[in-house]
């Protein structure tokens, strides 16, 4: 199988579970603009005077160190174990999990000046569809071995064999996760060490 015909085999996994994508997306980036909204009125402004991210003196002189903490931290905590792996024991968690993530998010940036938001509004969107895919990727587990006619309707599967096919469905998810997180931490770490 070419690098070409994998890629197509992942985009393809998320096609199939197109409405719950959009769903997903509509729930995360409307939850993110929500809680900004919310925030406007309920928390009085601060003074925001400037903005100087804490960046590490040890990342400073080496963007490539700062480049692979961010990426490796956003892939296996921010990603996998605070948003897919819920949803491995329980499908709902996954997105419990990316609907917190959006709170949060949307309390962060209610409060940003107009010009730091639309730097950061690519490591938003990027980010945030990374996670969208990864709470994604859960709810597909999870349903394989707990409801498994709703993944693979019309297939005669085992628990067994329709969470091995859900495994395999989320191994191809976290391949565009981690291309969306790879996109979004380039534009991060040029953002943080630009400052």
């Amino acid at each position: 199988m070419t690098v070409i015909a994998f890629f197509r085999s992942c985009l393809r996994t998320i096609s199939i579970r197109g409405k719950l994508f959009v769903l997903f997306n509509l729930l995360f980036f409307g939850c993110v603009f929500v809680a900004a909204l919310f925030a406007q009125f309920v928390f009085s402004p601060s003074l925001f005077l400037g903005w100087a991210p804490m960046v590490p003196e040890v990342f400073v002189w080496s963007g490539a160190l700062l480049f692979f903490e961010i990426f490796l931290f956003n892939l296996v905590v921010a990603a996998f174990v605070f948003v897919t792996l819920p949803g491995f024991v329980f499908f709902p968690l996954s997105v419990v999990a990316l609907l917190f993530r959006a709170v949060l998010w949307g309390l962060l940036v209610y409060d940003a000046p107009s010009g730091v938001f639309l730097v950061a509004l690519p490591v938003i969107v990027f980010e945030g569809e990374a996670y969208v895919v990864a709470a994604l990727a859960g709810t597909v587990v999870g349903v394989s071995w707990l409801k498994l006619k709703w993944v693979y309707a019309g297939e005669e599967l085992s628990r067994v064999e329709a969470f091995k096919k859900g495994f395999v469905d989320c191994l191809r998810l976290y391949v565009v996760v981690a291309l969306f997180l790879f996109v979004a931490t380039v534009v991060e770490t040029a953002m943080l060490l630009s400052v």
